[in-house]
């Protein structure tokens, strides 16, 4: 009996693992639907509840002591290395959720960014322990009248404590700082240039100048062309209303104006049969996006009305809506168009 409950233990944090990694990635990268994020705070409250379990599973391990072997040795100390640090990354979580502990933790990180990081460092120990330690499931630990009721038992246990766990932080929220369903906090809405900066390398000034500055866009069969900032200037009629969401936790809805990118792309003669499109600052920072979503981007010079000012990646930068903060490009100097994904 004990094995199997090992086993059944084992396999239920290995797959809300894996549940935790797919969402927690596509958070990373997109902004929409809500519900994945939803299904990320459940998978978070489910891995909690195993952890009685799997304390008691440790504890026996332990007592079998340490020797200076691999298995009883290296993967010891790297699977209690591996149980703190999943217990910082619950903590870390908990934390954001409920506003506790400082704003900023160490390198200008929040505890949401701390969250996923070390949760994406995980994965690579996790892989190594569940491979080497943990026993190999059968069938019969999950069809048992028992394991069913044990599943039942997590699953309205976990459901109960996500539910208060947001009702809690609904009543810890600010009411100048609402939450977004991704976790993220309001920052400057419609301020103009008066949000946060997101973290990147700034670029130099003498890059920017709007007098030498140059967008290019290029695409197949070495076509390109070049707006100096005047004559994108005179282009910028487009105006969109959209979300900045960063992974450090805030959020901030602005008004940019400027052009969309697809109607440069026509205006350049590389519309016709792209696939996807690089987005590059004149820092070499680059991010691509299928033309899917491509046709959804705004470059904008302005934000609430004024112009962008350096920080926010004047004289040009990337308003993505569907993509969280670090795909919106700042500075932005060259925009290559490809026949093909890339």
């Amino acid at each position: 009996m004990h094995f199997r409950l090992v086993r059944f233990v084992n396999s239920v944090i290995l797959a809300t693992v894996i549940l935790l990694t797919l969402t927690g990635v596509f958070g990373l990268f997109w902004t929409m639907p809500g519900w994945m994020f939803d299904a990320h705070r459940g998978a978070g409250w489910l891995l909690v509840g195993t952890i009685p379990w799997k304390t008691g599973i440790s504890l026996r391990s332990l007592r079998r002591g340490v020797r200076a072997n691999f298995d009883r040795g290296v993967m010891v100390l790297t699977s209690l290395l591996l149980a703190v640090a999943t217990l910082m990354v619950v903590g870390l979580g908990i934390a954001w959720q409920w506003r506790l502990g400082p704003h900023y933790y160490p390198l200008g990180q929040t505890a949401v960014s701390w969250h996923w990081i070390i949760g994406l460092g995980l994965l690579l120990p996790f892989a190594l322990h569940a491979w080497k330690r943990w026993p190999r499931p059968r069938r019969v630990d999950f069809t048992s009248r028992r394991s069913a009721l044990k599943m039942i038992g997590l699953g309205a246990a976990s459901l109960t404590a996500s539910w208060a766990a947001e009702a809690l932080a609904a009543h810890r929220t600010l009411a100048e700082k609402p939450r977004r369903f991704t976790g993220s906090r309001l920052e400057g809405l419609y301020s103009a240039n008066r949000f946060p900066v997101t973290h990147t390398v700034a670029a130099d000034t003498a890059q920017t100048n709007p007098s030498t500055w140059r967008l290019v866009v290029a695409g197949e069969a070495d076509r390109k062309k070049e707006w100096t900032y005047d004559e994108l200037l005179a282009l910028t009629t487009a105006e969109l209303d959209a979300t900045l969401d960063c992974t450090l936790g805030w959020f901030t809805t602005q008004v940019w104006r400027g052009v969309y990118l697809y109607d440069l792309m026509e205006a350049a003669g590389v519309a016709e049969g792209a696939v996807w499109v690089r987005l590059e600052s004149v820092t070499e920072y680059a991010l691509g996006l299928p033309i899917v979503e491509a046709q959804q981007v705004l470059l904008a010079t302005h934000v609430g009305g004024e112009p962008l000012e350096h920080l926010h990646g004047a004289p040009l930068r990337a308003v993505v809506p569907s993509r969280r903060g670090w795909y919106w490009v700042k500075w932005l100097g060259r925009i290559e168009v490809f026949n093909y994904a890339v």
